[in-house]
């Protein structure tokens, strides 16, 4: 939940690779995918192929992840002249990845979240701040979005600490007294032989231990990232909730920080990371945000001649600023233009494609949301000539050998008797399952 776990993909990239030649306008179903990953690197990636329009349908169980990804989507998607590119990409990143971030990062938020609340109750304003994002959710859902959002800048306490610490304890149980211990191991014996091995040490105990997995030298983070309360309940003039209910054990390293088209990110030194797997996910988010804005090439500039791999800093117990800030309205810009769709919906509206005439060139399962593949839809909406990727539990550091094949063998039965052909797959190494339609069926 809040963040995938599986590498950010260029689904054009990946509709070519199968099929060498790419319709005028792609279709694409994104069910669960946690964040936007794949919307961000796709539509950055879009000038290394020929001109289509895409749209994308993304589908999600919990409103919480729909208002994430709005919410990041709108800063990823910030024109330049409102936000320089470094400040962009470390605001996502706080966003995205850290239980705590500093207070500026929370004073956006608070701007972002009461802007987002006029779009969500105003569709004709968004489609004026956000042209190519709309929504098609129930009331219900609306009103809930609406609560979720305006917690998110108001002045309730909010010690996400304390909801990382009381989790903690559970999910460890007799191990948390050895805990540094047992973050190593998960880390070394597990993270690291699935294709991890960008995460070092320091950065991964900051996650387990707090919740904090970007960091900087020259920041300080103590403001608790609203944006990852989960189950929330108006009550009276404030809210009830069930804290952070998230990912503890991957954390969101693994979506933009393990791989990079800058080979020197990747090097090692005497067997220690030369980066971190921060850094990568800078560097990667930098061009992803370049590319979406200027549709070009992108040449990296280093600020930073700091390289932090190998360094092991003071642990210290971080302190949190519970209060909510005073909510300051600021001038928010108007989003890029982009020539694709990105539209939202609930997982209610799986069921209605039944009845629908809607087909799609790509269609992606989240892994925590195969309980609502149906062969039926899956069969109806595939176009001929489509892909089929359904996400890998390659990353879930609890699974070994037995239980990685045993999802990958939970797959083929839901897929048996589909007109769909799989592609080479290895469980202990492939990150994503990918199937392929050949036969002509829908138009």
């Amino acid at each position: 939940m809040f963040w995938g776990k599986t590498q950010a993909l260029d689904l054009l990239e990946e509709y070519e690779a199968i099929h060498t030649d790419l319709p005028d306008h792609v279709d694409i179903l994104l069910v669960g995918c946690s964040d936007c990953r794949h919307v961000l690197k796709t539509i950055a990636r879009k000038y290394r192929h020929k001109k289509v329009k895409v749209t994308f349908h993304v589908v999600e169980s919990c409103m919480e992840l729909i208002a994430r990804q709005l919410m990041l989507l709108y800063v990823a998607l910030q024109p330049q002249d409102a936000l320089g590119l470094d400040q962009k990409t470390k605001i996502f990143m706080e966003l995205y990845g850290n239980a705590l971030i500093r207070p500026s990062v929370a004073k956006y938020l608070t701007s972002t979240a009461s802007d987002l609340i006029q779009m969500v109750t105003d569709y004709d304003y968004m489609n004026r701040m956000m042209s190519c994002v709309s929504l098609d959710i129930k009331y219900k859902e609306r009103d809930y979005m609406e609560n979720l959002l305006k917690f998110w800048y108001s002045k309730d306490d909010f010690d996400i600490c304390d909801s990382w610490e009381r989790r903690l304890r559970k999910t460890l149980g007799a191990r948390y007294d050895s805990r540094v211990g047992a973050f190593d191991w998960d880390l070394h014996m597990r993270f690291r032989n699935v294709g991890g091995r960008q995460v070092c040490n320091q950065e991964y105990r900051n996650f387990r231990t707090n919740g904090v997995a970007f960091s900087w030298l020259e920041s300080e983070v103590s403001k608790p990232n609203r944006s990852l309360v989960c189950a929330l309940i108006p009550n009276g003039v404030g809210f009830v909730h069930h804290g952070y209910l998230g990912d503890m054990q991957t954390g969101p390293f693994v979506a933009y920080g393990l791989d990079c088209e800058d080979e020197k990110y990747l090097h090692t030194s005497n067997g220690q990371n030369t980066y971190r797997a921060t850094d990568v996910t800078e560097r990667n988010l930098k061009q992803m945000f370049f590319e979406i804005q200027n549709q070009g090439e992108y040449r990296h500039q280093s600020t930073s001649d700091l390289k932090l791999g190998p360094v092991v800093m003071k642990q210290e117990k971080l302190v949190v600023d519970i209060k909510g800030l005073d909510f300051i309205p600021r001038s928010m810009k108007k989003c890029v233009d982009l020539e694709d769709d990105i539209r939202f919906a609930s997982i209610s509206r799986l069921e209605a494609m039944k009845y629908k005439e809607t087909y799609f060139d790509l269609v992606y399962f989240g892994s925590a949301h195969l309980k609502y593949f149906d062969k039926d839809l899956v069969d109806k909406i595939l176009r001929s000539d489509s892909l089929f990727l359904v996400e890998h539990e390659l990353f879930v550091l609890d699974h070994r050998k037995k239980e990685l094949e045993e999802f990958g063998d939970h797959v083929k039965g839901l897929i048996d008797g589909l007109d769909l052909t799989m592609l080479p797959f290895d469980p202990a190494n492939d990150s994503y399952i990918k199937y392929t339609r050949k036969k002509q069926i829908n138009p």
